[in-house]
């Protein structure tokens, strides 16, 4: 199944909104983490239940959900795929702006600066097959 330009450009985009909140799920944890895992710092249950196993397991879980989300945008149906995508890029947007909100320190500045520069990505993609954006 051919995969629709827009998809193709779009998921790119997800797949880095993932890796941003991964990396801030990773980066934003207490020291004791590495050595006492269950101290995570966490809400999202399932991610707090994983890590509480250790490192090794987020990290393959994170790999895991970040292939099979690109995966299922790449071979669902386009009205699908799509929902797919902006599901996976406001949840994990979301979840990274949540750090930058609380732990960076950014306040409410941290959604609201994320959400513009995601919005400023979203937005300059071209629409066409040429490279020039719509009206």
């Amino acid at each position: 199944m051919k995969t629709d330009n827009i998809i193709r450009r779009l998921r790119w985009v997800m797949v880095c909104v993932i890796l941003f909140d991964f990396a801030n799920t990773l980066l934003g944890q207490p020291s004791t983490f590495w050595q006492h895992p269950e101290t995570m710092n966490e809400r999202n249950q399932l991610v707090h239940s994983i890590a509480a196993h250790g490192y090794l397991p987020l990290i393959l879980f994170m790999l895991f959900y970040t292939v099979g989300a690109f995966f299922f945008v790449s071979i669902a149906r386009k009205r699908l795929a799509l929902i797919g995508l902006f599901s996976f890029i406001l949840c994990d947007y979301h979840g990274a702006a949540a750090w930058l909100e609380r732990h960076w320190g950014f306040g409410s500045a941290g959604f609201i600066i994320y959400g513009i520069l995601l919005a400023v990505v979203l937005v300059g993609f071209p629409a066409s097959e040429h490279g020039k954006v719509d009206p």
